[in-house]
């Protein structure tokens, strides 16, 4: 009967967070499953299984069973983790990249040249990430939308070259 910020002010997490574990997007830290348990009043082993255990003994098979479940779910976090520092330092260079080549180049070379290249490059990266996802079984259609239009950007910019020297006023004169 407690709303998310209710409970979330009880184990000392954000909202968020618990809308993120009710949602099935994220899951409690390994630190927080013991506070959260005791907030609500049932075994840690009750929250790892998902379901209320009767008040009888639990079985050592069902504690080794919950520790399986916390090991992997350690290991996907750190995994989770691990991603995202790789997507943000690569974000942080491909940015400082185009800042340096912005500024040895002239903004139509840079528009003409690199900004393709990036968006054929960013096109593939995710195809292939929408491609996993449908593997996965999760929604993969904004990803691929994305991936398809970063795709067309470079055959557009070829499309209207080729445009340009055909009617005679592309960057170099019939």
């Amino acid at each position: 009967g407690w709303t998310q910020a209710e409970l979330a002010e009880k184990i000392c997490v954000t909202d968020k967070a618990v809308s993120r574990w009710e949602r099935g997007l994220g899951f409690p830290d390994i630190n927080t499953l013991k506070p959260l348990a005791d907030a609500l009043g049932i075994s840690v082993l009750e929250i790892m299984q998902s379901e209320r255990e009767a008040k009888e003994e639990v079985a050592t098979s069902k504690i080794a069973n919950a520790m399986d479940n916390v090991i992997s779910l350690v290991t996907y976090q750190r995994q989770i983790e691990k991603r995202n520092m790789i997507i943000g330092v690569l974000s942080v260079m491909a940015i400082v990249l185009s800042v340096f080549m912005i500024d040895t180049m002239t903004w139509m070379g840079f528009l003409f040249v690199c900004l393709p290249i990036l968006s054929l490059g960013v096109g593939i990266i995710l195809v292939i990430q929408s491609i996993r996802r449908r593997k996965m079984g999760l929604s993969y259609h904004i990803s691929l939308i994305l991936g398809i239009s970063a795709l067309l950007l470079p055959v557009l910019k070829v499309g209207l070259l080729v445009l340009g020297f055909i009617l005679g006023f592309g960057p170099v004169p019939n």
